[in-house]
């Protein structure tokens, strides 16, 4: 299925989510293997994360009864996420728990891509979808 003009931007990011969680699950230096992932965290991943928990979610469910389920899996994925990320940045992950941190990006990102996402397009109708597309445009050009 084409990923909705609204969502494109987000499911560009998520290939980038992708690389940085292929290098976090394949590496055999951890020092390296976290310089890179941070390089897509710092860069956009944290931000990606906010947009979707502020933006998306918030303009999905204004005109639809959103997947309880799914964002609630979202949720605790983006959570478990920054959690992960936080101990990397402190030292605390060694390179197995590096790479479980990949492991549970790239999972994450495939459920959204898979799942998630195309529930939302089903549910929000072409005037509710360019007005999602303008919001995640103007969340990305405020670097919220």
């Amino acid at each position: 299925m084409k990923r909705d003009e609204a969502l494109r931007p987000l499911s560009r990011q998520h290939l980038n989510a992708l690389h940085a969680a292929k290098i976090l699950r394949e590496g055999d230096d951890l020092e390296a293997v976290a310089a890179a992932f941070f390089d897509f965290w710092e860069g956009q991943g944290q931000r990606h994360l906010r947009i979707e928990e502020e933006v998306l979610l918030p303009g999905w469910a204004l005109h639809a009864e959103v997947d309880r389920e799914g964002v609630r899996r979202m949720l605790d994925e983006h959570l478990a996420i920054r959690r992960e990320a936080l101990r990397l940045e402190a030292g605390e992950a060694t390179l197995e728990e590096a790479r479980g941190l990949g492991r549970l990006l790239h999972d994450h990102v495939r459920f959204e891509e898979r799942q998630l996402f195309p529930r939302l397009e089903a549910d929000l109708g072409d005037a509710d979808l360019t007005r999602l597309a303008a919001a995640i445009e103007s969340a990305e050009g405020t670097g919220l």
